[in-house]
């Protein structure tokens, strides 16, 4: 099975260490990177060059709005997910469009996993 490299961006440190722990606990996932802002993410996804990255959109310096676009113009291959605490239906649809999926911070877990088993399915094709 081919194993996942996945990039977490979020400026709260708590947050992204907690996320961090989670992934690394998956058999699925070769490694974990961190990102504080949308400029280190775009720099560590061209360096990297990660199967996944988790997007977190309020950050200073670079927004995850403004980080995806870049990462999907430049890297149309690596999925990014947006992660918010916002749930509203607007605001969510407008952000799929732009991204490969939005994850509701609440809720995460299960859907982190589900996308984590989506994405190792579709890398094996």
């Amino acid at each position: 099975m081919n194993k996942l490299k996945i990039l977490v961006v979020d400026d709260h440190h708590a947050f992204r260490n907690m996320l961090t722990s989670f992934l690394k606990s998956q058999r699925s996932v070769e490694f974990v990177a961190e990102a504080m802002d949308g400029e280190d993410a775009i720099y560590k996804t061209s360096r990297l060059r990660p199967d996944l990255v988790l997007m977190d959109i309020h950050m200073p310096k670079q927004n995850g709005i403004e980080a995806t676009k870049i990462i999907k113009e430049k890297w149309p291959s690596t999925h990014v997910f947006i992660l918010s605490m916002d749930v509203n239906e607007f605001y969510k649809a407008h952000l799929q469009e732009l991204a490969d999926g939005f994850i509701v911070k609440s809720s995460m877990k299960d859907a982190l996993l589900a996308i984590i088993d989506g994405n190792c399915k579709m890398s094996l094709k």
